[in-house]
């Protein structure tokens, strides 16, 4: 599962605010170790897939 896990999470940014800029207003910013490592995906993927693996929200849709 942890591959395709990954195949969801895409590119890691290191930078919250770098993350924030590349992302659409669509998208939303996700961490799940504490702020170190960040991921643009989509809603429906975060709450499908991801939510369930302990990722958290950092930027919303339309931040």
């Amino acid at each position: 599962m942890a591959g395709n896990v990954t195949e969801l999470l895409g590119a890691p940014y290191e930078n919250l605010i770098e993350a924030q800029v590349d992302k659409s207003p669509s998208e939303i910013v996700i961490s799940n170790n504490d702020g170190e490592t960040y991921y643009i995906v989509t809603p429906e993927v975060y709450e499908s897939d991801l939510k369930q693996h302990g990722y958290e929200i950092v930027v919303s849709a339309g931040e």
